[in-house]
């Protein structure tokens, strides 16, 4: 479903790389953990996979398709068609209801609207029953985001990565503002929605302890230095 081999990646000005990895691989529903220290480049690396970043060197492949060729107009398409992201902030519009805010989720993405509207459902319809899906009360759905919990705007984002079923759903440190029951019950519904129809996994944290909740962990020096993946 993802993968990377030969990518290197220098910000300007810099003479030496901030990434330097000679291959991953993550397959059709796996779940896989990355992990490390503030100024590895995993925020860099997200960004080179969503293609927010150029690639300068090597190679991305996502759902089959060689991202890295692509223009930055075509890298927009492919991301809005193929992935679905989890940001640490959520980036939940306040003025918005739950609805409104998962459904934000396919506005850019002709491919995604059709998967749902292939099941014989409207986009309203498939972002309630997500919602009510990951812990979201009809009533609840219906109210300002600006209102909810943080748990409950978590699951308002976890809901938007979702609708349209796109293959890789990205989580850049979603948990850190939770209490470690509320952080591992929330990984486990993030499982459980992604085993609806396979989504791979990619979640970024500095946070270890998450690790064995994964079907595979990767530290990202370690990758970097080409060690072997476990």
């Amino acid at each position: 479903m993802l993968t990377i081999s030969q990518l290197q990646f220098t910000w300007p000005k810099s003479s030496t790389p901030v990434l330097t990895i000679p291959k991953l691989h993550i397959a059709r529903g796996e779940h896989v953990f990355l992990h490390g220290p503030s100024g590895s480049g995993k925020s860099t690396l997200l960004g080179l996979i969503a293609g927010t970043l150029d690639c300068q060197q090597g190679e991305i492949e996502i759902a089959g398709t060689n991202a890295s060729a692509l223009s930055r107009g075509q890298r927009d398409k492919c991301r809005a068609d193929h992935i679905g992201t989890i940001f640490q902030n959520f980036n939940l519009l306040p003025y918005l209801s739950p609805v409104e805010n998962v459904t934000l989720g396919c506005e850019f993405s002709k491919k995604r609207r059709q998967n749902i509207s292939s099941q014989n459902k409207s986009l309203e319809q498939e972002a309630k029953l997500l919602l009510s899906d990951l812990g979201i009360d009809e009533h609840t759905q219906q109210r300002s985001v600006a209102e909810l919990s943080i748990g409950q705007q978590q699951r308002v984002a976890a809901a938007r990565a979702f609708i349209g079923r796109p293959e890789i759903i990205i989580a850049d440190e979603p948990t850190s503002a939770l209490d470690a029951d509320s952080r591992d019950g929330f990984i486990k519904l993030l499982f459980s929605q992604a085993a609806v129809y396979s989504a791979s996994i990619l979640f970024v944290s500095h946070d270890k302890s998450l690790a064995p909740l994964f079907d595979r962990q990767v530290s990202l020096p370690d990758l970097q230095q080409g060690a072997p993946l476990c």
